[in-house]
């Protein structure tokens, strides 16, 4: 499927639900009014859009910090007739996310790994590759993430979205220090309904009132602990078969970071990492979804040039050993 297969209303559909998911008890009951059509037609499409593996989900990812969690992006050198073997191990680790294949001349295998501390990070990571005859990778612990918003623009086929608010640079709080139930976080992350109100459920277990339920919401997403609200779409569904992973060598890692995301829309992902070997130096990360590599090549030259960047690589997936969603 491609994006001449979805229809004009579906499109604004989607865009509004990825772009501008309101914070309400009804936000379904908003969107259908601002396209003029009824709840009962948007809610069947919507359902007919996940059916058909267009949306992903519509909900909020939740920091794994506001949940008192490590996480890293591992970088390994899998064997080649041991590939196999790791993506069923890796299908039964809910921990383990993002893991590709790309075109790295050494590491083959990426992927992101949480755990509730860094010594068991560490513990899991050499366990794991150790069962598929790998003990050649790298560690690029999360540091700070300045960005996370997987949003895809319909229209022109490219991942985009804003960031032009400092707030995301800020540290995530926990749930301890915020003074709320990890469960409720817990339960934040899962897909909502598709009903007329999706957050009731959510609101009447933790005995609160939807609007107040709301309102927590909307301080967690100002505070940084909920972050890409409203539809995450499938990329490849809609034609955006390509993603690449855009890493930057330079001498302020901190500042390149912090402009990348907040001067690039395109991308999705911004990433601060540190790593466990010093010798590897490409510690500011970010991703990048588009149609075509040629428009993700474009966007990694003008990353460079914004950042003043020594040097860059982009790995492109070649397969995607673990598709679904983050919870």
């Amino acid at each position: 499927m491609d994006l001449s297969e979805i229809s004009d209303i579906d499109k604004e559909i989607l865009m509004k639900l990825e772009y501008n998911f309101p914070f309400d008890p009804q936000p379904f009951k908003i969107i259908s009014e601002e396209l003029k059509i009824s709840e009962e037609e948007l809610l069947n499409r919507i359902k007919k859009l996940l059916e058909d593996g267009i949306v992903k989900r519509i909900g909020m990812y939740v920091s794994f910090r506001a949940k008192g969690m490590e996480g890293a992006l591992i970088a390994a050198r899998i064997p080649q007739d041991k590939i196999e073997k790791f993506r069923k191990i890796a299908l039964g680790i809910k921990e383990l996310t993002h893991n590709y294949v790309r075109d790295h001349p050494k590491y083959n295998i990426w992927f992101v790994l949480k755990a509730s501390d860094r010594d068991t990070l560490n513990k899991n990571v050499k366990e794991l590759l150790s069962q598929v005859d790998c003990n050649d990778y790298v560690i690029l612990y999360s540091k700070r993430t300045l960005k996370l918003s997987v949003k895809y623009d319909v229209i022109r086929g490219v991942s985009w979205s804003p960031n032009n608010t400092i707030k995301s640079l800020n540290k995530v709080p926990t749930a301890e220090e915020l003074g709320i139930d990890k469960q409720l976080l817990t339960e934040l992350s899962y897909p909502l309904k598709i009903s007329q109100r999706p957050f009731k459920e959510i609101a009447e277990k933790h005995k609160m009132k939807e609007d107040e339920l709301i309102e927590l919401v909307r301080e967690l997403y100002d505070k940084n602990v909920i972050k890409d609200y409203g539809a995450t779409l499938n990329g490849e569904k809609i034609g955006i078969v390509e993603n690449g992973m855009v890493l930057l060598d330079t001498s302020n890692i901190e500042k390149t970071c912090e402009k990348l995301a907040l001067n690039i829309p395109e991308a999705t992902h911004v990433v601060l990492r540190e790593s466990n070997d010093e010798g590897w130096k490409y510690l500011c990360y970010s991703m990048i979804h588009a149609s075509r590599k040629e428009t993700i090549r474009n966007v990694a030259n003008e990353i460079s040039k914004e950042t003043d960047s020594r040097s860059y690589m982009i790995l492109f997936s070649l397969e995607n050993l673990k598709p679904g969603i983050v919870i």
